[in-house]
């Protein structure tokens, strides 16, 4: 026998002495099933067949989950060049499983993985670089990455594709392809994209014909799927009675219903109906519970309105406010980062440089009297 098949076989057999979960004591016994081979595989030096391993542990799939398992072994096969494995590692600093959120590396990993040809991975790479969070922007790439995932059967992309020629942002605008991406998405079962051909019926766009019924039907039938856009845009129809009889309760349901399905724009306009009493009983509890979640999901507009209810003593304590201003100014809302100055520059222990630093990013968030206080934060008055 030759040296180097003596030496895959030593790999192979120390592999199955190393995973006794899945080999049995001794390494020896019956025959080996296909999951006991390719862990041996993996432990034996082909690595590329770690990634599997990781999924088994991330996914729980005969094994306990345990994410710190799943992650070194998504290691191990994307060193070895695995593109799943890179996609899958590159997922899991996407979304802080195991461990801490790292856009930056998620975004190597997943553009590494998009390219050797995980189109799963194109299309989680392309969110990045569409909206920047990564650190980089690049629409262009974002475009490309869509166009590669969709024509591999991946719904969202073909959604995501289709607002981009819709939009016209780096490509020509296409409306009809536009229609065409999302009717083909929304019929494979991608909610979002239901909602946004509902809106080509009813802005009459993409050689549809304007109709609001049919733009209703669309709407329902995305929210039903649980995307939250579909029930905000139904809750707005029920309100002008578009397409549909008016009905501010029904109003109510759908904007409540968009933020149970993690709308922030949704919790936002529920939060609303109930401070304002709109198709529900007016109430300040449950108005700042929405805001509240509003918040957490990024729009900074409802951290805000949620510091204004500590602030002008609706809720309780009072100090709890500097919490959503904070929030909001970090959301990029200028308003919030003035508040949240204020507060540090009168508060019981003033902290200036902290102040300062809010006003320099509500100067950059457009709000120009965050640009003259900004210079030199005032001491409080007495």
């Amino acid at each position: 026998m030759a040296a180097g098949q003596t030496g895959t076989l030593h790999r192979v057999a120390s592999g199955l002495c190393a995973f006794a979960a899945f080999a049995a004591p001794g390494c020896s016994g019956p025959e080996l099933t296909e999951r006991e081979l390719i862990v041996a595989s993996c432990h034996g030096g082909r690595l590329r067949d770690c990634g599997e391993v990781g999924t088994w542990y991330q996914s729980g799939n005969g094994v306990p989950v345990n994410t710190g398992k799943a992650q070194g072994y998504f290691e191990q096969g994307c060193s070895a060049g695995d593109a799943r494995s890179c996609g899958h590692l590159g997922n899991m600093y996407r979304m802080g499983i195991g461990g801490r959120i790292d856009l930056p590396r998620a975004l190597i990993l997943l553009q590494g993985a998009c390219v050797a040809g995980d189109l799963r991975s194109c299309t989680l790479a392309a969110i990045l670089l569409e909206d920047g969070t990564a650190g980089v922007k690049d629409m262009a790439k974002a475009a490309k990455y869509y166009q590669a995932a969709c024509n591999d059967g991946d719904h969202r992309a073909c959604a995501n594709l289709g607002t981009i020629f819709s939009e016209g942002v780096v490509v020509q605008q296409d409306d009809r392809y536009a229609v065409k991406l999302f009717n083909a998405a929304c019929e494979a079962g991608w909610g979002p994209a239901c909602s946004s051909e509902g809106r080509m019926h009813e802005l009459g766009r993409g050689g549809l014909e304007q109709s609001p019924t049919q733009a209703v039907t669309l709407y329902n039938k995305a929210c039903d799927m649980g995307a939250g856009s579909g029930c905000l845009l139904m809750a707005h129809a029920c309100e002008r009675g578009m397409g549909i009889q008016s009905d501010t309760t029904r109003a109510a349901a759908y904007f409540v219903r968009s933020c149970e399905r993690g709308h922030a724009v949704g919790c936002h306009y529920a939060a609303q109906v109930y401070e304002q009493g709109r198709g529900v009983l007016a109430s300040r509890e449950r108005a700042l519970e929405l805001y509240g979640r509003a918040c957490d999901l990024g729009s900074g507009i409802s951290c805000a309105a949620a510091g204004g209810y500590y602030e002008q003593g609706h809720a309780s304590p009072p100090t709890r406010a500097e919490y959503f201003w904070e929030r909001g100014c970090g959301c990029d809302h200028g308003l919030s980062c003035i508040k949240l100055a204020e507060m540090l520059k009168r508060g019981p222990t003033p902290d200036l440089e902290r102040a300062r630093r809010a006003l320099q990013r509500a100067c950059g968030l457009g709000e120009k009297w965050g640009c003259a206080e900004s210079v030199t934060p005032r001491e409080p008055t007495k």
